[in-house]
């Protein structure tokens, strides 16, 4: 360093700091050749209002509603749940989420408020009739008000990556064995940049006191990715599973697992880590009415009208 004595000021000298910039997010780099995930990863996670379209409720008009939750988990994903979730005040509608990952602290956010608002979940997609087969969801679909008409469907839907944290939040968590589930290690980027610094002191009976400091200029140096959690980090993962009621072996499992792989999780192996509350899919969810959080949801699965009933309330 170099130093330049200046009436009233001692020095005037450049400061170089190092600083590093973490991002954490979790990779989607799954082997395996899913449609519904290759449909989900490009596009940011969108949430929008479904008023079911089923063809057994349809006619009469009790098809239930639910939150569609698909695509990309982004770092503005809890902005864009809370604001649907303020919209739709007190009503306590299921979500249907299909997912490739995406940015972990974005993930627990939501498992947050999810939780916060007593909301169940389930791995699944939403289907709009108006919309093509490859589209599910189009924007032909989506009415003024944001909102949809469509079903549910599980086959090919997938929670991968950091979606799994975002579906510890649910009440009543559940998906189909035509769905897929699977966790693998996090990912963390560190980009670093160096920061140069102005610094104005002067020397005052033989000690500094720093009059101004600002910064002048700043260079990005390069960045490396990292699976590995110090202490602190892992910790907080335990943590967090165990604020949301899950096995923390499921922590093993995720730093188990190279983050270019995906450790699929069975249905029954879910039930065991508690990482699912029952064996359902999203339909029986959705059609789940004023289920309490200890109560199966099969048992409160309205059943459709029966044809006999529709003739009598048709004819009085």
């Amino acid at each position: 360093m170099n130093f330049r004595f200046l009436p009233q000021l001692a020095t005037r000298c450049c400061q170089m700091a190092l600083w590093l910039l973490t991002a954490v997010s979790l990779l989607v780099l799954s082997p395996l050749a899913v449609d519904a995930a290759e449909v989900a990863s490009g596009q940011p996670m969108r949430f929008l209002l479904v008023h079911g379209d089923m063809g057994q409720c349809r006619g009469d008009d009790t098809c239930p509603d639910w939150i569609s939750a698909e695509g990309q988990i982004m770092a503005d994903s809890p902005r864009k749940l809370r604001k649907l979730l303020k919209q739709l005040g007190n009503r306590k509608l299921p979500i249907v989420v299909n997912s490739p990952g995406g940015d972990v602290k974005a993930a627990t956010e939501m498992a947050y408020a999810i939780r916060k608002q007593k909301l169940s979940i389930a791995v699944g997609r939403t289907r709009s009739r108006l919309c093509p087969y490859a589209e599910p969801i189009c924007s032909a679909a989506i009415a003024k008000d944001g909102s949809i008409k469509g079903e549910p469907y599980s086959a090919g839907a997938v929670c991968f990556s950091a979606c799994p944290l975002f579906f510890t939040g649910g009440i009543q968590r559940v998906y189909s064995p035509f769905a897929l589930m699977g966790v693998h290690q996090i990912t963390t980027t560190y980009s670093e940049v160096r920061v140069q610094y102005r610094t104005e002191y002067e020397v005052v009976d033989g000690k500094r006191k720093i009059l101004s400091k600002r910064e002048i200029g700043r260079k990005f140096v390069g960045k490396y990715d990292t699976t590995k959690l110090d202490r602190a980090q892992k910790a907080r993962l335990v943590g967090f599973f165990g604020k949301m009621g899950i096995d923390k072996s499921l922590v093993d499992l995720m730093l188990g697992t190279d983050p270019n792989g995906i450790h699929l999780i069975s249905q029954m192996d879910a039930l065991k880590l508690k990482l699912t509350t029952e064996l359902a899919d999203a339909i029986v969810l959705v059609s789940a009415r004023n289920c309490g959080s200890d109560q199966p949801i099969s048992d409160c699965v309205a059943p459709p009208p029966s044809p006999a009933g529709r003739s009598a309330m048709v004819g009085q």
